[in-house]
């Protein structure tokens, strides 16, 4: 008999120790939503085009004196790649060319880890984007918020910037962000958010880069980013962030090359 308790107290012993040890599961990303440019063609069901100066959506020159021309010949998929190209050409009285494409009302999500693997050209004056704006919009910009995945600007080649936009209490813009060194060995790298109600957090290549957290006393009063939103990709010439343009080396085309998009939720 005293053996046998002796067991049991044991085995108790056992099983608490194993409880006070035991960890929450943690649920896994699933892929929701992926492009991987495999059809002849830009796939019109998952992506829109946004042609113009911007002036057709209230943003004379994209709202940043942006100096290129969005045309939808400009982007197309080769050899399973998605090639946004920025050209120097004269159209519409603009001396460059380039495309911007959003899955907005066609693919729009709220959390998750959303990523792509890109190479871009570090030409002066081309501002390439990988980033999301709300869907649905209660408020104008930034109340409503911005979250740039990834920008890369050729007037600074040696960084990638990561970056918030958002407004503080009396609605004036801010934004917080952080670049990250960068060596452009004309490679693809992959970039992502994972993103939830707490925290965005920034990767390159599956290493984390960047963090704001939502108690971060910057922007916990008016944290935006519990809603839906879509994903853009474009190249930008010259404008606030591009900066001086290098027209003869656009003279030849130059590309944003993005070999896949992919989106995972923790269902």
């Amino acid at each position: 008999m005293k053996k046998y308790k002796n067991t049991l107290s044991i085995l108790i012993y056992i099983i608490l120790f194993s409880c006070r040890q035991s960890e929450p599961i943690e649920t896994e990303y699933t892929l929701i939503w992926e492009d991987q440019f495999n059809l002849d063609s830009i796939d019109s069901e998952k992506w829109e085009f946004q042609t113009g100066d911007g002036s057709n959506y209230g943003l004379s020159k994209w709202g940043n004196n942006e100096e290129q021309y969005y045309r939808k010949e400009n982007a197309r998929i080769n050899n399973g790649k998605l090639l946004i190209k920025a050209i120097a050409e004269n159209y519409n009285n603009y001396k460059y060319t380039s495309a911007r494409i959003r899955t907005k009302e066609k693919a729009d999500f709220k959390y998750g880890k959303i990523e792509a693997m890109i190479r871009m050209a570090d030409t002066k004056g081309l501002w390439h984007a990988f980033w999301l704006l709300p869907t649905n919009p209660n408020e104008n910009w930034p109340i409503s918020g911005e979250i740039d995945i990834m920008e890369y600007v050729g007037n600074a080649p040696q960084e990638i910037l990561n970056t918030l936009h958002f407004a503080d209490n009396f609605n004036n813009h801010q934004y917080i962000g952080s670049p990250t060194l960068f060596t452009n060995d004309k490679q693809f790298h992959l970039y992502g958010i994972e993103w939830d109600e707490n925290k965005i957090v920034w990767f390159i290549d599956n290493e984390e880069t960047f963090k704001v957290i939502r108690s971060n006393p910057n922007i916990s009063d008016t944290w935006p980013f519990d809603a839906e939103f879509h994903i853009l990709l474009n190249t930008a010439v010259g404008g606030n962030l591009g900066g001086e343009i290098d027209t003869n080396a656009l003279k030849k085309a130059k590309y944003m090359e993005v070999d896949y998009v992919k989106v995972y939720q923790k269902l």
